[in-house]
């Protein structure tokens, strides 16, 4: 056989050679993006001054007295307790579900139950004192449904219909 039956082939050129590196390099950044915003999935941010918010927050600390009663005295198998925490640091403000409450000696105590997503002097699994004042929401669980949990409802505008609609599933007055 001669070398004029064999296809012949160009040389890769710089053109080809720097496609292929910019394919490469975009790559983990497509893959870093995508990351990160499959971590802030569960996370949906409300403007500071939301007023249906602000009015939810009200609501749930009015009817904190409420929680703390069947808390105390847990008469129909209400379970999974937990308080939405309001925490500052210097990078801003996120609320976190606390689950684990406890009182004792004046103060409660309960365990971080999410990621932070803004505020780093906190992470999950972290058990902290919850004062009052910083107090947002409450939420437990009677005869299967969710009791409670008033700024849910206000972030169902932001949600598909179908979230909205399994959530208020759960709810024991959506």
């Amino acid at each position: 056989m001669s070398s004029d039956n064999w296809p012949t082939q160009t040389p890769p050129t710089l053109r080809t050679y720097a496609i292929w590196i910019a394919v490469l390099a975009i790559i983990p950044l497509i893959m870093v993006f995508r990351s990160k915003e499959q971590q802030r999935d569960g996370t949906i941010n409300i403007k500071r001054d939301d007023a249906e918010m602000t009015a939810a927050i009200a609501r749930a600390r009015a009817s904190l007295p409420q929680f703390w009663k069947v808390f105390d005295r847990r008469e129909r198998g209400e379970s999974d307790f937990a308080l939405k925490v309001g925490i500052t640091d210097g990078n801003g403000t996120e609320h976190f579900w606390a689950n684990e409450i406890a009182r004792t000696n004046g103060q409660t105590m309960g365990t971080i139950n999410n990621d932070a997503d803004i505020v780093k002097k906190v992470k999950l699994g972290d058990r902290i004192v919850i004062p009052e004042a910083d107090i947002s929401d409450w939420t437990y669980m009677r005869d299967g449904k969710m009791v409670g949990n008033y700024t849910l409802r206000v972030l169902f505008k932001k949600m598909s219909a179908s979230e909205v609609e399994r959530y208020k599933q759960m709810m024991a007055d959506p």
